[in-house]
């Protein structure tokens, strides 16, 4: 197993639950270390989620000029 990328998995999932607590939607216990994340609507966050994807690539794609003869 390369350990490198397991660590960098845990990280990550770390970074996601930190995210989620400072935006308020989940909560974190420190004394049990429970994180509790709070319901949220899915089709709305597909929805939300395909604009926000759609802008990132065309925004990358204007930066690396591609479609550019």
């Amino acid at each position: 197993m390369n350990w490198n990328f397991a660590r960098g998995l845990v990280y990550l999932a770390c970074l996601a639950a930190s995210g989620l607590a400072m935006a308020g939607l989940a909560e974190f216990d420190l004394a049990t270390g429970t994180l509790d994340i709070r319901p949220f609507n899915l089709y709305a966050v597909t929805g939300a989620a395909g604009g926000v994807v759609s802008s990132a690539l065309a925004s990358l794609a204007l930066l690396r000029g591609w479609g550019r003869k």
